[in-house]
């Protein structure tokens, strides 16, 4: 038998390993095909555009893409009128989460998040080896002052998700101008807009704006959400000008495939057919989110497009038992939020409309069966 332990005839690691969240993985017991709503991704395939850029570029998979994602920083710049000189691409937004970390922080340092951070954050702390905090949140919301007051002499960066995953709160601008404004200059904030499309263009604008002129401030996005293109790993940031040259040289080389940067700025070119699906998922959110109420489970006030709800006045063993119960009634697989403090949740992204018809159904049942 194998011993874990380390022997001087082994290469050591620095990296330990960290608990990975479960999810169902066994047979569907009664055949029925498997709606994945565990992953907070888009429902639709692709959109006309995107389908011809991956078919166009499938004949060319023998090519690199650019490495400095030229064409696509052109796109985002003129799509979203910024400079595509202050922009950065990466393979999702996940890279360059890890690029800045690895960039500002190690071991000795802080990297700073809210109480119910994107797990993603805790990761890059951890490959860093750098001290995670911790701030506390105010009704599963950033709590500005308490993220101010976690600020030491050793805080790099704060990672700040808005909206956050896996709560889906949204931090409103105001309080977001004010972390800005009352932020030592020598700490980096990292506004992560993976699900900014779903608050609202307007939002994230004016989160672009806030950032430009400020030498500590980055705000990072992704096509993996709103733009439906999870598979293929298409992230962007807008940095300030001094940090580009060192993100380079911490990124992967090439990191975005020449597919992916194809089907990223067909993307852009249909961004009426992707606003007009943000719309439905922004609809079928709010009904979901009102028809569980009338069932007695309620949702946290969501800006992304998934819900984290718990069934009223029940504890982990309820929610565990629904997470189950949707798999095997309904095929659906969707998140356990086990972060301490949330066992009592759970979270899944909104499907379509008949998805999650099924759903609440399946909900409906459950709790007309399970809670007294």
């Amino acid at each position: 038998m194998q011993s874990d332990e380390p022997t001087a005839a082994r290469p050591t690691t620095y990296i330990e390993a960290m608990p990975v969240r479960g999810r169902i993985s066994r047979a569907q017991p009664k055949g029925l095909p498997i709606i994945n709503l565990g992953y907070n991704e888009l429902p639709y395939g692709p959109t006309p555009a995107v389908a011809a850029a991956i078919e166009a570029t499938g004949h060319r998979v023998n090519s690199y893409g650019g490495p400095g994602c030229d064409g696509l920083r052109a796109a985002l710049g003129k799509t979203y009128g910024l400079d595509p000189e202050s922009l950065i691409c990466g393979n999702g937004s996940e890279e360059l989460l890890d690029v800045i970390g690895r960039s500002f922080a190690r071991p000795g340092d802080e990297i700073l998040i809210s109480e119910f951070g994107y797990i993603q954050f805790q990761m890059v702390a951890h490959r860093a080896g750098a001290d995670l905090v911790k701030a506390p949140e105010t009704d599963f919301t950033t709590d500005v002052d308490g993220i101010l007051s976690g600020v030491s002499d050793f805080t790099k960066v704060i990672f700040l998700a808005n909206p956050n995953n896996p709560t889906g709160t949204v931090l409103p601008l105001s309080e977001l101008q004010r972390l800005v404004d009352n932020l030592r200059a020598n700490v980096v904030l990292v506004i992560d807009l993976a699900y900014g499309e779903f608050t609202g263009e307007d939002y994230c604008n004016a989160v672009h704006a806030m950032a430009q002129g400020h030498d500590n401030v980055i705000v990072t996005r992704t096509f993996s959400k709103a733009f439906g293109l999870a598979g293929l790993r298409v992230g962007w940031a807008q940095v300030p000008a001094w940090m580009l040259p060192g993100f380079y040289v911490t990124r992967g080389m090439g990191s975005v495939n020449n597919m992916a940067q194809n089907a990223a700025i067909a993307a852009l070119e249909d961004i009426d057919l992707v606003r007009e699906r943000v719309a439905e998922i922004v609809s079928e959110r709010d009904r979901v989110a009102l028809a569980l109420r009338g069932m007695g489970v309620s949702a946290t006030p969501s800006g992304s497009n998934f819900l984290m709800v718990t069934v009223d006045g029940q504890g982990p063993e309820v929610t565990e038992a629904l997470v189950e119960y949707l798999f095997d009634e309904g095929g659906f697989v969707v998140n356990r939020t086990r972060e301490a403090g949330l066992e009592h949740f759970m979270r899944f992204c909104l499907g379509t409309p008949e998805q999650n018809d099924q759903l609440l159904d399946c909900v409906q049942a459950f709790v007309g069966q399970t809670v007294v």
